[in-house]
């Protein structure tokens, strides 16, 4: 825990695409926080056929679902309430945001923003240094490099699917519920953690757990997390701001990485859900 600074807070953001939702609410909110400035807004190109083919090969057929979602429908039809939670999508059209792509709000907000290639790209890494943050906030868009990692005082922070250290790497909304045996023990929540060179193993600064609800299916359980993405890295930017934060170290044997589960192992893990639901 660090004594908080009489200086603002300056952020800058790594955004997957000039349409991402994350990155939109976190900019919006941003700026009506005291003693926080958003500083700059780095966006990566949505698809390059390096990226395409990277994609295709780690999530198959999910990542045409995921093409067509996007860059097809956007977010028309999505999911509104989770639950009773509203999500992250309902959130940003209450708030005026739908239609309105990043880079425009971060002309109006008079915030610098650029498009990259990859976010490692020498020339991001230029632009990011001529806005000396205090610290980076990772909203995706693909690997991050050394050089990018220790760009700024606080790092980069990133806002995990999962329960760390225990459940690292990906798909780890759906493994911890096909592994655990009893009804809704499963671990679901975010971690906030800072990053490092390995795979979701860095210091972890907040975590927030996410219960199964009746009627819940991943799709829903993942819009609520969606949101808690979103408040977690608020917290932990306010946290930041007020040196409020004491970072946990995480040792390599705490957990293990997960990768993308294959299409007849994610059946099996929406069998075991729709299970659990059923004894309520």
């Amino acid at each position: 825990m660090s004594a908080p600074s009489s200086a603002p807070l300056r952020v800058a953001i790594l955004a997957p695409m000039d349409g991402s939702i994350y990155a939109r609410m976190l900019l919006h909110q941003l700026q009506d926080e005291a003693n926080i400035t958003p500083c700059a807004i780095a966006i990566r190109t949505p698809w390059t056929w390096k990226r395409m083919r990277s994609e295709l090969r780690r999530d198959g057929a999910r990542l045409l679902r995921k093409v067509k979602r996007k860059m097809v429908f956007g977010h028309r039809g999505e999911t509104l309430v989770s639950n009773g939670v509203e999500t992250l999508t309902a959130l940003a059209r209450t708030r005026g945001l739908e239609g309105v792509g990043l880079s425009q709000l971060a002309q109006v907000a008079q915030v610098p923003v650029a498009t990259f290639a990859d976010h490692n790209d020498p020339d991001c890494l230029g632009f990011l240094q001529q806005a000396q943050p205090d610290v980076i906030a990772f909203t995706g868009g693909g690997l991050i490099r050394k050089k990018l990692l220790s760009l700024a005082p606080h790092g980069v922070l990133n806002a995990h699917m999962g329960i760390l250290p225990q459940w690292r790497g990906m798909d780890v909304v759906e493994w911890p519920v096909l592994s655990t045996p009893q009804p809704f023990g499963a671990d679901l929540g975010i971690t906030l953690h800072r990053m490092d060179s390995g795979v979701d193993t860095g210091p972890i600064l907040l975590r927030r757990v996410c219960q199964v609800l009746p009627e819940d299916d991943f799709a829903l359980i993942r819009r609520r997390l969606e949101r808690m993405m979103w408040e977690c890295m608020l917290d932990a930017l306010r946290g930041l701001r007020d040196g409020a934060l004491t970072p946990e170290p995480q040792l390599q044997e705490q957990g293990r990485q997960y990768y993308v589960m294959h299409p007849r192992i994610e059946e099996l893990a929406n069998r075991r859900l729709a299970d659990w639901l059923e004894t309520l």
